[in-house]
């Protein structure tokens, strides 16, 4: 999706807050950051100019920035009563995002909750051996809450074990009533540029 296709909602008339978007690399720096604008041109004066849509720091209207499905953003506001919406299809195919050695934003593509379980890593065969964890941030970028993969079979000579599937919290216990709102992002990280976190297609 083009970055000019991501409309800020919640307010009339000219947009007089502050929202911006920042794109992030793998350790969480911000490599770009984009301002929202909505002045419309001074009806008195002919030489005024509208101003609408994402602006970069030297305020020159964005081009050629685009949003591949599943990544994630980082959201600057100053009030709760904006919103971000989204033009396109509705995904009903699943949505692989592929990682990287290192972390990456991923984002609910599909315009529905999302529970945690429902959510799985692509990337691999037979038993994961690797890392992969999922982070919940707050509002100032801490973490609040992490799960990590497992997918590990049964033994079959042993009458005993217990297959591993799913993502577990701290306490190795399967995450039960954790959900991913539509839209909402969380913080990955990987030991390996070869998986990919993918997010199930939404049901019509």
């Amino acid at each position: 999706m083009d970055l000019q296709d991501l409309k800020v909602t919640g307010y009339s008339d000219a947009f007089e807050g502050a929202l911006n978007v920042q794109f992030l690399n793998g350790s969480g720096k911000t490599t770009a950051t984009y301002f929202w604008a909505d002045v419309p041109a001074d009806p008195e004066d002919p030489d005024s100019e509208a101003f609408y849509g994402w602006y970069d720091g030297d305020d020159q209207y964005v081009e050629n920035v685009t949003i591949a499905p599943g990544t994630g953003l980082w959201v600057q506001s100053d009030s709760a009563s904006y919103g971000l919406q989204s033009a396109g299809q509705v995904i009903t195919t699943d949505t692989p995002v592929t990682l990287r050695s290192g972390c990456i934003m991923a984002a609910n593509t599909v315009p529905v909750t999302v529970d945690i379980q429902d959510i799985y890593i692509g990337g691999y065969s037979d038993a994961f051996e690797g890392a992969v964890n999922m982070q919940f941030l707050n509002a100032s970028g801490k973490t609040t809450a992490t799960y990590f993969w497992a997918d590990v079979p049964a033994d079959p000579e042993d009458p005993d074990s217990e297959a591993f599937y799913g993502w577990y919290d701290g306490d190795d216990q399967l995450a039960d009533n954790v959900t991913i709102p539509a839209g909402g992002a969380v913080w990955v990280q990987s030991d390996s540029a070869s998986y990919s976190i993918v997010f199930p297609g939404v049901t019509l």
